[in-house]
């Protein structure tokens, strides 16, 4: 087990455990910019192009962000006692931060501690890191209002991956599955083929099987969430015989928000004439769904409340393997 804080611009510090490696950026808004699990590297890598900026969607980005306390911006219903109608930015606050950076030593190994403050709401969030020896990589984290009444939290990381013909999704069987937005393709239907249950879903008149995310059409960007249910759940990303497995507590984390980028737009840039994309997936376990106030405390009816004097923990367990 070891750390290493970089000497090189912008400043990383390294944690490594078993056959793991995670790089984290603090001037990066505490961005894990590395997720290198059994010698395979998952997150697709930042570039000039996708350094986190306030306003941008994350799923323009890259590598892990954390998304606090929204994802998606605009302004808090006025009905909410204390912050009604306060304007949030596209992204979230804490991925335009630098955060409070704390490295520290116990037992279990190296543990790099990262806390975001609200400067529209009053919240505060914090995000401990550890590569356990076996190569496990834990995030821990722990959210609470700062102020005197309850406060809603759409807390989400963003962990964006690149997307391949291998690509192979699974998600928890007959979860209840909700699409926010569709480009690029006809959606049948109010919303789902059926009953609205992972993983089907019918594009341009056809029926597609989302666990293989590079079937929806060539140039389709979609975004759903996926409701995870009681107890603990488990997320698999296969690329070929490599393996990633998140794990969570669906009391913790209720939902996951799935964004597959087959046009590669989102990361698109131009050679010449010719735009040049990035397919991408990106995967966004969460608090609340979708990823703004609006929809999150009106038509869906999915929030987290953080209550004064009872912090809210959660954490995401992630192990690579191999087949």
């Amino acid at each position: 087990m070891a750390t290493a804080l970089a000497a090189a611009e912008p400043g990383f510090v390294a944690l490594e455990g078993g056959d793991s490696r995670i790089e984290v950026v603090p001037t990066l808004g505490g961005r894990v910019r590395s997720l290198d699990l059994f010698d395979h590297e998952w997150l697709l890598p930042t570039t000039s192009a996708t350094l986190p900026r306030l306003n941008q969607a994350p799923i323009a980005s890259a590598g892990w962000d954390e998304c606090a306390p929204s994802a998606g911006g605009g302004h808090v219903p006025e009905w909410v006692k204390g912050v009604g109608g306060r304007p949030l930015p596209v992204g979230g606050e804490a991925r335009a931060q630098v955060p409070e950076t704390t490295l520290s030593t116990d037992p279990d190994g190296h543990k790099l501690s990262c806390t975001w403050r609200g400067e529209r709401m009053p919240w505060a969030l914090t995000r401990t890191l550890l590569v356990r020896p076996d190569g496990a990589v834990e995030a821990r984290y722990e959210a609470h209002t700062t102020g005197k009444d309850r406060l809603p939290f759409l807390w989400s990381a963003f962990l964006t991956f690149p997307l391949t013909k291998l690509t192979r999704l699974r998600l928890p069987d007959g979860g209840r599955f909700r699409v926010a937005s569709v480009e690029g393709a006809k959606l049948r239907g109010d919303v789902m083929e059926g009953d609205g249950k992972w993983p089907r879903l019918v594009l341009d008149d056809k029926s597609r099987d989302l666990s293989m995310p590079w079937s929806i059409p060539r140039k389709a960007q979609l975004g759903a969430w996926l409701e995870l249910g009681a107890g603990r759940s488990m997320i698999q990303i296969w690329e070929d015989d490599k393996r990633l497995t998140l794990s969570f507590d669906g009391a913790g984390v209720p939902y996951c928000g799935v964004f597959i980028d087959r046009s590669g737009l989102q990361h698109a840039r131009k050679v010449r004439l010719q735009k040049i994309g990035s397919p991408t997936l990106c995967l966004a376990p969460a608090l609340g769904a979708p990823d703004n106030y609006k929809d999150a405390l009106g038509e869906w009816q999915s929030m987290t409340w953080l209550v004064p004097g009872e912090p809210r923990r959660w954490s995401v367990t992630i192990r690579g393997g191999t087949a």
